[in-house]
């Protein structure tokens, strides 16, 4: 469980209103040096020990991973107008049986929280940067081979 860093369960969104959570436990970056590979190994990006929890329904029984990873981001104005902010970034992946193990393999999406003032409220807001989709490690290794 993360719950003796502060910091973990502070980047964690909290949106799961009526339904239930499980504790929040420590995510491992286990790359090597930490870094995520990006654009098919031709960029990366430091990413630190973060968190996550399974969110379930009270009434529909759907449940989600939801989970952060802490990163520098990317440099601004490499890729034009595309680049990943600092901070965290939040993904959201339905997951069957209130397992990690029974991932789903759609697309799920990939946020940054922000502040905003489009519903006319000043308040802290999901934003959504892309997608991602969960494989088995077996097959992800299959696909990249780094």
């Amino acid at each position: 469980p993360a719950s003796d860093d502060p910091n973990i369960l502070d980047r964690m969104v909290k949106d799961n209103f009526g339904g239930i959570s499980t504790e929040v436990y420590r995510l491992e970056i286990r790359s090597p040096n930490g870094n995520a590979r990006l654009r098919g190994g031709f960029d990366r990006m430091k990413c630190y020990e973060s968190g996550w929890r399974v969110d379930s329904g009270r009434k529909n029984g759907r449940s989600t991973i939801r989970c952060h990873i802490f990163t520098d981001g990317t440099d601004e104005g490499q890729y034009g107008d595309i680049f990943i902010p600092p901070g965290s970034l939040h993904f959201s992946i339905p997951c069957f049986g209130k397992s990690a193990k029974n991932l789903s393999q759609k697309d799920a999406p990939v946020t940054v929280r922000q502040f905003g003032w489009h519903t006319g409220w000043r308040r802290e807001e999901s934003r959504m940067v892309g997608t991602c989709r969960a494989l088995k490690i077996e097959d992800a290794k299959r696909r990249d081979k780094y």
